[in-house]
């Protein structure tokens, strides 16, 4: 296929596509399809589809559909077809095929599960198209656009929440045979119908067992405040809706979507609030045999609301060089700091960009004289050799008292260095060794997970949506050190939408953000519309955990994209329209951006 520049990418996209398949009717979804392609610079000529370790087959979409593929599996055997159902992100999570010949078809252009056939990755093929688009579609033959998969005709249906429509991945049905689109269109859309129907079915069960649950607890001889929630709602009594208003009450339901997110979770939890007071949280779960509904939290509040004095605080610790005054971050930082002046091994759990570096340097500055600090990362292959000398360097670095090592990002480790970092953290002289420091991202510890036994304290850093108390602390703490000559502040409406954004990078996307306006910013006074897009999030809307995740996305899009919406809409598969409308849903403010 001659190679065209991509100047204007549709009439690009047509000629490019004019020629492969020598149709004339040019169906422009199929066309935008191939224009998206060029776009994300898919090579026709050769495939890549990356492969995803352990696909999630928990969610809604996967124990609805699964069932459904096992008995379509046995009413097609023999024949050349293939059903797989992906999530939303194109992962094909399951894959079934009862014919030979067929198969081996398929895994030579890796249509398996675990491989990605998003649009940016394979360019136009049916899954990709159907997500993308977010329309039933039929790509046949030389449709597709890498050149591998033209022996295919494929029909893929996007799949949606049956009650907030949101795309939750694509059924998808694969052959070689020719001439059957019709037949392969009418089937999938049956088959798509039949997963829609049996989500809502379970939605509903879910629905009503978690309300029940929830009217039995607030209907006990002294319910209190109560909450309840799953992925697709949140319950809350009139007690609880009274007694936390403003930060304290979205800061409650982040905790509380984590709590419910983890279906392993039982037992009683306090956390800090930023009114100062304290929220134990008894935890029980809504199970229904082998089905989790959600949680149901009964709520006791402990201590008085502190607000204003949690405004003018000045931050504790001030030795330590590190900014903050809430609650759930000071604890943090006096734990740390007790575990690192006795000298104990410690685990520091937080998510990306939360500070766990900065906090272990701040400690070792304040009380590491004598002892030297190290860094040590995960190593960048797994070859033998390359392992071997990695193991053999920290087991080097601990030996030696005066070190401090800092072993960043234990949860990237593979299951076979983690069983050889152990032994080796067995065997050594705990009463002759360097201080240990190991970082984690907590989601992805396992419960099961025996690294954390070796350290005598294990200290939760919050993230930066947790500490609406210290937006301002740390505003103030950025422009003094990007701008020390300057005198800017922020204006209350553009400090008020500081505080509401959500901050998916945590600290260190806050202080990408400060340091960009100390640059940009010629006044005295930074206001509202001085702000870039990621910061201009104005809703507290309760969102589900997969819509923070979009939500997310698309701030992560618009910074990376530098607040051009049609480029990050491009990048996300999704329309200029659809990009929009999300962004009013999800309160990320439109106005001045590109």
């Amino acid at each position: 296929m001659p190679r065209h520049q991509p100047g204007n990418s549709l009439r690009v996209a047509r000629e490019l596509y004019l020629e492969a398949t020598n149709d004339p009717s040019a169906r422009p979804l199929v066309v935008a399809s191939w224009q998206r392609s060029i776009e994300y610079k898919v090579k026709s000529g050769s495939l890549d589809a990356p492969y995803l370790d352990n696909p999630n087959l928990d969610s809604p979409l996967a124990r609805a559909a699964l069932p459904i593929l096992n008995r379509l599996h046995e009413q097609l055997a023999d024949d050349p077809v293939s059903t797989m159902i992906t999530d939303r992100n194109g992962v094909v999570l399951s894959r079934k095929v009862s014919h030979d010949g067929l198969t081996t078809h398929l895994n030579r252009v890796r249509l398996a599960p675990g491989h990605v056939f998003a649009e940016r990755y394979v360019g136009t093929n049916g899954i990709g198209t159907a997500l993308a688009s977010g329309r039933p579609v039929v790509i046949a033959g030389s449709q597709h656009y890498v050149e591998e998969l033209r022996e295919f005709h494929c029909a893929a249906v996007p799949i949606l929440h049956p009650t907030r429509s949101t795309l939750l991945g694509a059924f998808n049905l694969t052959t070689i045979r020719q001439g059957s689109d019709g037949m392969l269109m009418a089937f999938a859309r049956s088959v798509a119908a039949q997963i829609e129907a049996e989500i809502a079915a379970i939605t509903s069960r879910r629905e009503r067992a978690l309300f029940q649950d929830y009217m039995e607890a607030c209907s006990s001889v002294r319910p209190g405040p109560v909450l309840a929630l799953n992925g697709d709602g949140v319950m809350m009594n009139e007690q609880l809706r009274a007694a936390v208003t403003g930060p304290d009450h979205y800061a409650l339901l982040d905790h509380a979507r984590e709590i419910a997110d983890d279906r392993r979770w039982e037992g009683t939890r306090s956390i800090a609030l930023p009114s100062g007071r304290v929220a134990e949280l008894r935890v029980s779960r809504c199970r229904r045999g082998d089905s989790d509904a959600g949680a149901i939290l009964r709520v006791r509040l402990i201590g008085r609301s502190q607000r204003g004095l949690a405004v003018s605080a000045t931050p504790a610790r001030p030795v330590l060089g590190l900014a903050g005054s809430s609650p759930q971050w000071l604890r943090s930082v006096a734990d740390s700091e007790a575990a690192f002046l006795t000298g104990t091994w410690l685990q520091l759990l937080g998510e990306a960009g939360v500070g766990k570096r900065t906090l272990v340097e701040a400690l070792h500055r304040a009380h590491g004289a004598g002892r030297r600090l190290e860094m040590a990362e995960a190593p960048l292959s797994d070859a033998p050799a390359v392992t071997e000398r990695w193991l053999h360097d920290i087991g080097e670095l601990l030996a030696m008292p005066s070190r401090v090592l800092v072993l960043r990002d234990v949860h990237v480790l593979g299951d076979q260095l983690r069983q050889r970092l152990r032994n080796l953290l067995t065997h050594l002289d705990r009463t002759a060794t360097g201080q240990l420091v190991m970082t984690s991202q907590p989601s992805m510890v396992s419960t099961e997970d025996q690294l954390d036994q070796f350290c005598g304290a294990t200290v939760e850093v919050p993230p930066l949506r947790h500490r609406y108390g210290d937006i301002e602390h740390l505003a103030r703490f950025f422009l003094r050190k990007y701008r020390p000559s300057g005198e800017s502040t922020f204006s209350p409406d553009a400090l008020a939408l500081l505080q509401q954004c959500p901050w998916p990078e945590n600290v260190r996307q806050f202080e990408s953000v400060i340091r960009g306006l100390a640059r940009r910013s010629s006044g005295r006074m930074i206001h509202v519309e001085d702000l870039p897009p990621e910061c201009r999030v104005s809703s507290h809307k309760v969102l589900t955990t997969i819509e923070a995740l979009e939500r997310d996305a698309i701030l992560r899009g618009l910074m990376a994209r530098n607040s051009n919406v049609q480029r990050t809409a491009q990048d996300l598969g999704i329309s200029r329209a659809t990009m929009y409308r999300k962004m009013r849903r999800y309160g990320i403010v439109p106005s001045s951006l590109a």
